[in-house]
């Protein structure tokens, strides 16, 4: 089958979808993104706010053990009334003994702390500051860059954030450091200071690396939901254009059977001009002859014959006229009808005919029928054709009803029937022309019936009864007052 281009509204509608699928892509890949970045975030908070305590549970620790140790060098500390003198790494101070006497006491910076060897690492450092002092010292005694610890206690804070240049002026790593400040009570050595700063190289790191993580993530997402949106797009096309091609499908086969259709119509229509034009010279010579009988039985029993075979044969010049309009593609005159008139005329028309097969007919005609505008003598033709099926189809001593109601919008004509029925198969195929289940037919009645209901804008239905019969419809568009 060759593949037929997408028309303009088809078209518009596969862009619209394929945007709305990247669209939706997109979104999720956003979305995965979004909260990847914020569940990193949330960590990232946690275990800075982890290591903010523990150095702060540190710093009080250690003053705690400083406390100690300074009460322990105030009591085994021999005094001295000579000036202490000042070495590296130590701390002098003047204290009062118990006589009154201004008393000199040497400290050991390094000496304060049982475990001073095993608190300064790459990301963390110790820094005491003694009394009085402006800055702080490491537990060697060094000074501990230019008093970016003393700034800290000389705002009041116990905790704080320094940058990385100031982390690096005390020998941390380059990334942001924690400081926790804790005060030891020395007694009579005064109140000393204790400072830990925690390098945050370690979360910085975690940081990056659970970006990175989310960055894969969110790449990998990406590439999956891409190639699931392309191969969806794919399918969602591929069905979009086999439903295309069915739709063209159909409408071909669609066009095929109204040109089928159109070409059986006017096959019958021709048959149709044919059969009237013959039809037409015998009915004028019998014209002639019933009014030459009718002259010649004029004041006789004999001559009301003479006039209905006139009146019929008018009526057949009237229909075979109507036949040769419909042919030449003219609309036969339509005038308004009450149905009850209608069905009183085709009774009255084929009477003869359920006598001779011994088939009793039926009409009910509904109270307060509404009129039908239509060509009463095609819609008489229709009706007589329906009935003469159903009186060669109902058995000898059967019934045949012809039924008018009212439904909605329609007047209907309904002729019941006690045959055999209608196959499935042929219901369509009964309304054509020339197929017939009759041995003598010519398979042009129904068809002609049907195009006669056609050119009134109506319709006609063939259908089975139950238990047995078949029924036929006659639909026709009421008069609108």
């Amino acid at each position: 089958m060759t593949r037929q281009p997408f028309a303009p509204a088809e078209r518009s509608r596969v862009r619209i979808n394929g945007l709305v699928l990247v669209l939706g892509a997109v979104l999720s890949v956003a979305m995965v993104a979004w909260v990847g970045i914020r569940f990193e975030d949330a960590e990232s908070e946690l275990a800075m706010q982890r290591e903010q305590r523990r150095l702060g549970d540190l710093a009080s620790l250690l003053s705690v053990e400083l406390a100690a140790e300074l009460a322990n060098l105030a009591r085994e500390s021999p005094p001295t009334t000579d000036p202490p003198v000042a070495e590296s790494g130590t701390w002098t101070a003047r204290v009062i003994g118990g006589d009154g006497r201004e008393l000199g006491l040497q400290v050991r910076i390094g000496e304060l702390f049982h475990v001073a060897d095993h608190l300064h690492s790459a990301d963390e450092r110790v820094f005491v500051q003694p009394p009085g002092a402006a800055k702080f010292f490491d537990l060697h005694g060094l000074s501990a860059g230019p008093g970016v610890l003393a700034a800290l206690v000389e705002r009041g804070e116990d905790t704080g954030m320094l940058s990385d240049e100031q982390a690096q002026q005390l020998g941390l790593p380059a990334y942001p450091a924690f400081v926790s400040v804790a005060a030891a009570d020395g007694g009579v050595l005064g109140t000393w200071r204790v400072a830990v700063v925690g390098s945050t190289r370690e979360e910085v790191e975690r940081d990056r690396r659970g970006m990175l993580r989310v960055i894969i993530k969110v790449v990998l997402t990406g590439i999956t939901t891409v190639a699931f949106g392309y191969f969806a797009f794919r399918e969602f096309r591929a069905q979009v254009m086999a439903r295309h091609q069915l739709e063209l499908a159909e409408q071909r086969r669609a066009g095929e059977e109204v040109l089928a259709r159109e070409n059986r119509t006017a096959t019958m229509l021709t048959l149709a001009s044919g059969v009237a034009h013959e039809v037409g010279t015998p009915l004028g010579l019998i014209r002639v002859k019933a009014e030459a009988l009718r002259n010649a039985l004029q004041d006789s029993p004999e001559e009301q014959d003479a006039k209905t075979i006139l009146g019929q044969v008018d009526r057949l010049r009237d229909v075979v006229q109507g036949f040769l309009r419909v042919a030449r593609g003219s609309m036969p005159e339509q005038s308004r009808v009450a149905p009850a008139t209608l069905a009183q005329a085709v009774r009255d028309l084929i009477a003869h005919r359920f006598q001779a097969a011994e088939v009793a007919l039926q009409v009910e005609v509904a109270p307060e029928m509404p009129d039908v505008r239509v060509n009463a003598l095609l819609v008489e033709h229709a009706l007589v054709n329906l009935l003469v099926n159903a009186c060669d189809a109902s058995p000898r001593g059967g019934q045949v009803t012809l039924r008018l109601r009212h439904e909605h919008e329609d007047v209907v004509f309904e002729v019941l029937d006690e045959g055999e029925g209608v196959r499935e198969e042929d219901r369509e195929r009964l309304l054509k022309p020339f197929f017939s289940r009759k041995a003598q037919g010519t398979g042009l009645g129904l068809a002609l019936t049907n195009e006669i209901a056609r050119m009134s804008r109506g319709s006609v239905t063939l259908a089975t009864r139950s238990p047995r019969g078949a029924i036929a419809t006659l639909r026709l568009p009421r008069e609108v007052p």
